[in-house]
């Protein structure tokens, strides 16, 4: 039989090592739970804006690969109002007026501010526009040099451009830094806040297990005490005490769940997660005679000027233009005009491109509507399983002829944590709803309550007189 002395020594041992990261996890995660994920990304400061191309006569993309012979992919688009081409070359990008054909210079300062006037879905000044060489902290994983632009207001809410497409690279405000700074405690990664597999989070994952795991003991043994007798009255338990106790018995096991998924989640290599190990490094496709193409503007009236935009790819089944509207994409051939789906053949050729694994591709498999792998997409999708040593399974695209997502036992068991982490037990991707925060709440009292009891121990421990 456990001796209740010894499981509490140990917890309390293990309380000293690990309670206050359990008190950042328990904050962190009610805030990450109660603040809505829309709010965060700061969808709120924002408005859609006018994108529609106009029917006017652009420049032919002959023109465009005479002054950029090295021209990979370009996208016909609107910017400030006015139809340009972003053309896609080795590390840059280049605006072109489509109009005229004549290349422009990046975006200036009164350009930036124009686009953000445009954007911003508040009547507030700006503070500031600024040119930066290198990304701040905040947006570090954006390409650099980039425009900021910081309204008034005490959440200082900025919006980020790039100065080569004039795209919307960033929102970010008070909401979303305390966000950030509580998942860098949450997953203690102070450096880049995106490690989730760094050494410090898996040892203190796995000693708070062993933490929250003597507490359960501790709670089950704690039953077995001997009932006082009734003529000595037993002193009442410190409210921190109760508290503890009751928030023990009502959310310990998922405490012990959160704990578990989470060092579940950190052993996991994240390069696997991704479905990066058997990805093929890209080659260059061939290249493509621009005068044999219909001009993109011409694609685009075939959509009665609900077209945003016109993408041209070199696919691998050809060249093509991908035309994004409100309602999908849609595919054509670039030389034809005549739309041009994803088949079979060519989902399985843009997996054998992409996969240099050892397995075997099966047979291409139809998915009308996402299913639980690709939960985050929308639209058709083409599903090629490999029979490699991760069971392989990657999705392409019916619209685009993109691979949207990667798939192996390692994220299967990755997800089946996130799934018990956030307790969404049907979606597996909604960390914002009640049951969430009403756990996480009780996980604040429970750890909050945890520490005033070790500190009053701690204390009562260094008032006790020494025995002579």
């Amino acid at each position: 039989m456990l001796s209740q002395r010894v499981v509490r020594s140990w917890h309390t041992r293990l309380a000293w090592l690990v309670g206050v990261q359990v008190l950042l996890w328990m904050l962190s995660g009610l805030y990450m739970s109660a603040a809505p994920i829309d709010w965060v990304h700061g969808d709120h400061w924002v408005k859609a804006e006018p994108r529609e191309l106009p029917l006017s006569p652009v420049a032919a993309p002959a023109e465009l690969q005479r002054q950029f012979p090295d021209s990979e992919r370009f996208t016909l688009k609107t910017l400030l109002g006015k139809p340009v081409y972003e053309v896609h070359r080795p590390g840059s990008i280049v605006l072109v007026d489509a109009a005229s054909g004549v290349p422009r210079a990046p975006l200036d300062a009164n350009e930036v501010r124009t686009l953000a006037r445009t954007r911003f879905a508040q009547a507030r000044a700006i503070r500031s526009i600024d040119w930066l060489k290198e990304a701040p902290g905040e947006v570090s994983s954006r390409p650099a040099p980039l425009w900021r632009v910081t309204f008034e207001g005490a959440s200082a809410p900025t919006l980020y451009y790039s100065p080569y497409t004039g795209e919307l690279l960033a929102k970010r405000f008070a909401g979303w830094r305390i966000f950030d700074t509580l998942w860098m405690l949450h997953i203690m990664d102070y450096a880049t806040r995106s490690n989730v597999n760094n050494a410090l989070l898996r040892v203190a994952a796995g000693v708070a297990l062993a933490f929250v795991v003597t507490g359960a003991v501790l709670l089950a043994v704690s039953r077995r005490r001997p009932v006082p007798v009734r003529s000595v009255r037993s002193p009442r338990r410190p409210w921190p005490a109760r508290l503890h106790r009751a928030a023990a018995w009502v959310i310990g096991v998922q405490v012990l769940v959160w704990v578990a998924s989470g060092l579940t989640m950190s052993l996991l290599d994240h390069m696997a997660v991704e479905g990066h190990t058997y990805v093929r490094p890209p080659t260059a496709g061939q290249a493509i005679d621009y005068s044999t193409l219909q001009a993109p503007s011409a694609i685009a009236a075939h959509h009665a000027g609900q077209a945003h935009s016109v993408a041209f790819r070199n696919a691998l089944d050809g060249p093509v233009y991908l035309v994004t509207t409100p309602s999908g994409v849609y595919r054509y051939n670039a030389r034809t005009g005549e739309p041009q789906p994803v088949t079979p053949a060519v989902a399985y050729a843009v997996v054998a491109a992409d996969y240099g694994g050892p397995g075997r591709l099966e047979a291409p498999e139809w998915l009308a509507a996402a299913n639980e792998e690709t939960r985050d997409h929308q639209g058709a999708f083409w599903r090629l399983r490999i029979a490699d040593d991760l069971e392989t399974t990657i999705y392409v695209a019916a619209q685009t002829g993109d691979i949207v997502e990667r798939r192996n036992r390692v994220w299967r068991l990755f997800d089946i944590a996130w799934m018990l982490h956030i307790m969404d037990y049907r979606q597996r991707e909604d960390f914002n709803h009640p049951l969430l925060i009403l756990t996480a709440f009780g996980g604040v009292c429970l750890s909050v309550s945890g520490v005033l009891l070790v500190w009053r121990r701690w204390r009562a421990a260094t008032r006790r007189p020494a025995m002579g």
